[in-house]
């Protein structure tokens, strides 16, 4: 039997899958490129966007370059100076019902995708992942809320970050604070804040998570999601704490625990696992904790130094981390310039494993190569088809990414373009022995848009599906 033009792209794009894995558990990055030579200019600040948000749209990594390594982190981090009234625009036009959970998660899947503030969103789903909670036991209202004082505390420190989630209404009611009471206190929050928020296993006794849990009771959460103190009901008799004695409260707990030197060290690894590398070396590990004690853990300073490690701009760091299926889906958007309303996004992103406001458990998401497997990949496929072929609503304009605004007039100038906006420029010999292969046809420079159809959209599809791709 002939294999048709499905059989073709199909065969290409589902190869990428072990091939993906292979790379994802690479014991060396820099291999992935084939080399250790230093990043070029470009590599480097697309690297930079990816990391500090979901990718860079047509025109953003020339604008970034043009301010220099420093002046484009200083815009990143300083983003509360940038203007974000078109990203809300958009939403309110869409007129979201955010009690549904699908809305809800549609609404911050297209925030990442569209704001002018991409750190912002990024350290919203760093915050999401580790201060977990979720839609099984906090409906939409009281995760919207969550999710808009992680936002709004993005870049605050750390302390301040503790102290406002122990009296979040979802986080209380997702561990077990609301309704832990003098005599019979919940254990469950004070264990999960010194095991995966703060400290690490083996940095804490059992004895200090008793302790501790005495000092979150009180607190109860009305079906409306307020939070009231009943002062009859809290524990304030001495606890020993890490060391420490007192009538310690919530607030003194957090204290006391950052006080501590390991709670400095964690956070920093958590800080560069989701932003450098899937290991950072000792050396960065401690740079960036000296930078959080040195700042009262304040996290706008750590995120800066993140960015200006050497490290984070070395061989080993780029394309080591795999993208979460949030990133991929929202960094396509944004890296081709897609105009959608989102419609069928959320279900989409969780049919490659991840449902926004619901992570798997108190951990939050595995990450890393856990993200890719048959099934996942397959559902990224079917994301990249439909972003391909404009289905439902998804619209592409190749013309926005060239400066005339007009598709060129030979398959060359198409494919390596895409390579830049999509890759970095690092489509291999072969890989773009293919593509061009692929997208030759007579008439492309009299009929651009007749080409786009038949083959320039195919040639998108198959780089969506380049096992490079999914890589951050």
């Amino acid at each position: 039997m002939v294999p048709t033009r499905r059989d073709f792209l199909n065969g290409l794009a589902l190869a990428g899958l072990g091939a993906a894995l292979a790379l994802a558990g690479a014991a060396e990055p820099a291999a992935r490129r084939g080399a250790s030579r230093p990043l070029s200019d470009r590599e480097e600040f697309g690297h930079l966007l990816r990391r500090a948000g979901f990718g860079a749209g047509p025109g953003e990594v020339e604008a970034h370059q043009a301010l220099g390594w420093e002046g484009a982190v200083d815009r990143l981090v300083n983003y509360e100076k940038v203007p974000n009234d078109s990203l809300e625009a958009r939403l309110a036009e869409l007129r979201l019902d955010l009690t549904k959970p699908q809305d809800l998660q549609r609404w911050w899947l297209l925030r990442m995708a569209y704001t002018a503030r991409p750190l912002e969103e990024k350290l919203t789903l760093f915050w999401h992942g580790l201060l977990t909670s979720g839609l099984s036991k906090a409906p939409p209202p009281l995760m919207l809320a969550q999710n808009q004082f992680l936002r709004e505390h993005a870049l605050a420190d750390f302390g301040t970050i503790l102290k406002g989630i122990a009296r979040d209404p979802a986080m209380m009611r997702w561990l077990d604070i609301a309704g832990s009471v003098r005599g019979r206190p919940n254990e469950n929050y004070a264990r999960e804040l010194m095991e995966l928020f703060t400290l690490g296993i083996g940095n804490y006794t059992e004895q200090d998570v008793r302790e501790a849990a005495r000092a979150f009771t009180g607190y109860t959460v009305d079906r409306e999601g307020r939070v009231s103190f009943v002062r009859s009901r809290h524990d304030d008799g001495l606890k020993t704490v890490l060391g420490r004695t007192g009538r310690w409260g919530p607030d003194d707990i957090v204290d006391i625990i950052l006080d501590q030197p390991v709670a400095a060290a964690f956070l920093a690894g958590k800080l560069l696992k989701f932003f450098v590398r899937p290991d950072p070396s000792p050396e960065a590990t401690v740079e960036v904790a000296r930078t959080l004690r040195e700042t009262g853990y304040s996290i706008k300073a750590a995120i800066r130094k993140v960015f200006t490690l050497a490290e984070f701009r070395s061989p080993a760091a780029y394309r080591s981390l795999v993208k979460s299926p949030a990133e991929y889906a929202a960094g396509t958007l944004r890296q081709l310039g897609v105009e959608t309303d989102g419609a069928g996004l959320p279900g989409l992103v969780n049919q490659m494993g991840q449902t926004l406001f619901n992570p798997p458990n108190v951990a939050g998401w595995p990450g890393g190569p856990a993200w890719l497997n048959t099934a996942t990949w397959l559902a990224r496929l079917n994301f990249a088809n439909r972003v391909a072929t404009d289905r439902r609503g998804v619209r592409v304009d190749p013309g926005r990414w060239f400066p005339s605004g007009r598709l060129p007039a030979d398959p060359a100038g198409f494919v390596d373009r895409l390579g830049e906006l999509l890759l970095d420029g690092n489509v291999g010999p072969e890989q773009r022995a293919v593509l061009l292969d692929f997208g030759s046809e007579s008439g492309v420079a009299l009929d651009p848009a007749r080409w786009f159809d038949s083959r320039g959209r195919a040639i998108i599809y198959l780089m969506l599906a380049l096992p490079e791709y999914h890589l951050a």
